[in-house]
């Protein structure tokens, strides 16, 4: 329903009598159905459209941090059958984000397409139509396409843009840009390119070429058409299944550096100068992870976790676990360091060894595992150093550290020659230490894991 005092703007009942109009046109079991439309007693224009108990796209990602590629194509594919209704009949979205589509019901969910208030007409019976001013910049900044941004003439390859920004969220949770100010979100749209969601998450690289041509900055660049890039997209995840299902996941040793991103209680939701600082400090720990050779097995919204094989030969590993101490301290270091950090941010490290499945392709993949399960190993409390498991400090006597939480050690730091863990450090017992094995011929070892609480 309009609200009153807006009923009595005219530009705005025309525009609340377009989408009306529009919704009654794209008559597509993927898009919310208008049932009726008229005028109150007071006047006010209303519709009626059918009920959509459920959630949003936008909610399940927060929820579940990222979607597999799989599961992102069939959310994906009902949504682009939608937009290409829409587009047969002339019309653009522009406004395609997860808060826009709804997910309804269970096994599976039905997908339908909302609001289009901003949609605009670009066929011959919609020139001259538009209600925005020229040039005038209407949409969501966060997934807006270069032509949006500049006011320059649009089509479905706006739509094709949007697309490319909302697949980036699925298979990453993260948006392919991100700024503190609006003005250098603005300027990633129009000048810099995409980083590769392949280098935030383990994925096929024909799906980063699919991602990476609809964000393209030229629309003559994109695919040219929705169809296209459903096709593309198809073509890339089932090369990615045919990859995965061709290499058998291996168990290798590993240490893992898990950074947890810890918000301390707060009145109302997290605003956007606080998720700024958490992006920031994820970004700038992945990019240090990369520096340093490790795989990403997870990044959700407020945690990552980067994993480092090891070398199946003693002498090896122990040079590999020690370097893995060093990071994390550097880690931790430069984090609490960090120039005007917003003081409703901590952020603890923690370091554990255990075991992996790694599945090999073009790159590998970390697909399961202990190491992965962070909630077992992770401290489930504010740690102001980093936290080692004893697993990870294991046989390396010139690593300083003190009794932590639980089945935790405080990592002090690796001394340079001669030292020894603090004599009060807590050890497990022979029969509980980790097994020395790395990956043998066969892949397969034993490790033992204390059950301390955490």
């Amino acid at each position: 329903m309009l609200h009153r005092e807006l009923a009595a703007a005219g530009k705005i009942v025309e525009r609340f009598a377009r989408e009306v109009a529009i919704l009654q046109r794209l008559r597509h079991p993927h898009i919310v159905e208008i049932y009726d439309v008229g005028a109150l007693p007071s006047g006010a224009p209303f519709y009626a459209m059918e009920y959509l108990a459920g959630t949003t796209l936008d909610q399940m990602i927060s929820s579940r941090a990222r979607l597999s590629a799989e599961e992102t194509l069939a959310t994906l594919e009902p949504v682009c059958l939608a937009l290409q209704a829409a587009h047969a009949e002339g019309i653009v979205h522009r406004d395609v984000k997860g808060s826009n589509i709804a997910m309804v019901g269970e096994d599976p969910a039905t997908i339908k397409l909302l609001d289009f208030g901003i949609a605009k007409l670009v066929g011959p019976e919609g020139r001259g139509a538009g209600l925005s001013s020229s040039g005038q910049m209407i949409g969501t900044p966060t997934i807006m396409s270069p032509e949006q941004l500049l006011g320059h003439e649009i089509d479905a390859r706006t739509d094709i843009y949007a697309l490319g920004a909302l697949m980036y969220r699925c298979l990453t949770g993260r948006r392919p840009f991100e700024a503190a100010r609006f003005v250098d979100l603005i300027r990633q749209h129009l000048e810099e390119p995409a980083r590769p969601p392949s280098q935030r998450v383990p994925l096929a690289p024909a799906i980063d070429a699919v991602v990476l041509r609809c964000l393209e900055k030229s629309p003559e660049d994109r695919f040219d058409s929705v169809q296209a890039f459903l096709r593309a997209f198809r073509e890339a995840v089932e090369e990615g299944a045919e990859m995965r299902s061709s290499s058998i996941p291996q168990l290798w040793s590993a240490v893992g550096i898990y950074v947890e991103v810890r918000i301390r209680a707060i009145q109302d939701d997290v605003d956007e100068a606080l998720a700024e600082e958490i992006g920031r400090i994820l970004d700038f720990v992945q990019e240090e992870l990369g520096r340093g050779g490790y795989l990403v097995a997870s990044v959700t919204s407020t945690e990552i976790l980067g994993v480092g094989l090891l070398s199946d030969e003693p002498p090896v590993r122990a040079r590999e676990r020690r370097s893995a101490l060093r990071l994390a301290l550097s880690l931790h270091e430069r984090l609490a360091a960090r120039p005007a950090g917003d003081p409703r941010v901590h952020v603890n490290v923690a370091i554990h060894q255990d075991g992996v499945l790694v599945r090999h392709g073009v790159q590998p993949e970390i697909v399961g595992g202990p190491l992965t399960r962070t909630q077992i190993w992770a401290p489930a409390v504010d740690v102001d150093r980093v936290s080692a498991t004893l697993e990870a400090m294991h046989g390396l006597d010139d690593v300083a550290a003190e009794p932590g939480p639980g089945r935790h050690a405080i990592l002090v730091k690796p001394a340079r020659s001669g030292g020894r863990c603090a004599p009060d450090a807590p050890t497990l017992p022979e029969a509980e230490r980790p097994a020395a094995a790395g990956p043998s011929k066969r892949r397969i070892f034993f490790m033992g894991i204390a059950p301390h609480p955490v």
